[in-house]
């Protein structure tokens, strides 16, 4: 049957015409290389492309299908590579891989940035009060958390404690952080006012970088006791390793600290400098809108760039003895992440 299968999708592959615009298309693969930064951050691109949750129930059938024909064999003649691939990004950015659910539109990575907005725009609004700011921070990490269990691993069963466990962890710091450093400001008595309200547009930045280091340690902390799962080369389950996990948690960390970064700390920089300027100043109903286009800008551009730094597949240098006498094999092994931004280690001899 194995051999059967693979027969027939090569024959489906050799079916497809080929397009000087697109690669050969390969079912389940990403479209551009993983092992270069340019094509991690054109991978996640597409990921994200807001244009998806606008494809229409009857479009996304047609696409499944087209997979289906292809996965089968019976593709029919004259379709491209390029057609191939669009449908792979619809049902890839719609469907669960594990579930082949419909993630809800607010909860998918294409919809992470348009919804996402509104509330990075709350959380950099000027004068906060007490109650404004618990609301913001509140929001934005119920957002986070349905955002990670909406794309979670379901492969595996996973106790719903373990992400109430990291929702509140995640809530309570970054609550606690944006309230205690607001205080402090506001107690500091050798700042002028316009310094104060400077700095605490600045408070949004640790508060969330703290929060999301808080979730990633508090609901993934079992794997660095049982380790993830290792893959050869062929992606064939070889083993379970703790060194691999704890590269893969360190390097989800170290993402969800960078992609805050811009977005919380651009647009307090650029709004400072266009509140200066005359149009501003004479019109100040519009420094709502110009706030939300600056946080738009800087959110689209730092989704992608931060979710890119690391691979889903990497390698740990220097740690694959250690690795290997934990697997009791001499392989090369590779242990991937399903979700996207949260990269997972490839260990080599």
């Amino acid at each position: 049957m194995a051999d059967t299968a693979t027969t027939a999708s090569a024959a489906a592959a050799s079916a497809a015409n080929t397009s000087t615009d697109a690669p050969p298309f390969q079912l389940g693969k990403p479209r551009f290389q993983q092992t270069s930064f340019y094509g991690r951050l054109r991978h996640f691109l597409d990921i994200i492309d807001p244009r998806t949750l606008f494809v229409t129930e009857r479009r996304l059938r047609e696409a499944v299908q087209l997979l289906e024909d292809y996965k089968h064999g019976t593709l029919h003649p004259g379709v491209t590579n390029e057609q191939l691939w669009s449908a792979q990004k619809i049902k890839q950015a719609i469907l669960h891989p594990d579930t082949n659910e419909k993630i809800f539109m607010p909860f998918r990575m294409s919809g992470y940035i348009p919804f996402g907005t509104p509330i990075v725009v709350g959380l950099l609004l000027p004068n906060q009060t007490l109650a404004s700011t618990v609301f913001w921070q509140w929001l934005n990490q119920s957002h986070n958390a349905c955002v990670n269990y909406a794309n979670r691993n379901a492969t595996k069963p996973s106790p719903a404690s373990k992400f109430i466990q990291g929702y509140l962890g995640a809530v309570i710091s970054a609550v606690s952080i944006a309230v205690g450093l607001n205080v402090l400001v506001q107690k500091a008595n050798k700042f002028t006012p316009a310094t104060r309200l400077l700095v605490q547009r600045f408070v949004p930045f640790p508060a969330v970088a703290s929060a999301n280091i808080c979730n990633v340690v508090l609901m993934r902390y079992g794997e660095l006791e049982e380790g993830i799962d290792v893959l050869d080369g062929d992606g064939n389950l070889v083993g379970s390793s703790k060194i691999a996990a704890r590269h893969a948690l360190l390097e989800t960390a170290l993402t969800r600290v960078v992609l805050p970064m811009p977005i919380l700390v651009l647009p307090p920089i650029v709004m400072s400098m266009l509140e200066k300027t005359a149009l501003l100043q004479a019109r100040p109903r519009l420094l709502l809108p110009v706030q939300s286009l600056v946080c738009l800008a800087a959110f689209g551009l730092a989704l992608p760039l931060a979710i890119s730094l690391f691979p889903q597949m990497s390698e740990a240098a220097g740690e694959e003895r250690k690795v290997n006498e934990a697997l009791c094999s001499g392989i090369t092994a590779r242990t991937g992440g399903r979700r996207a931004g949260e990269p997972a280690v490839v260990t080599g001899n």
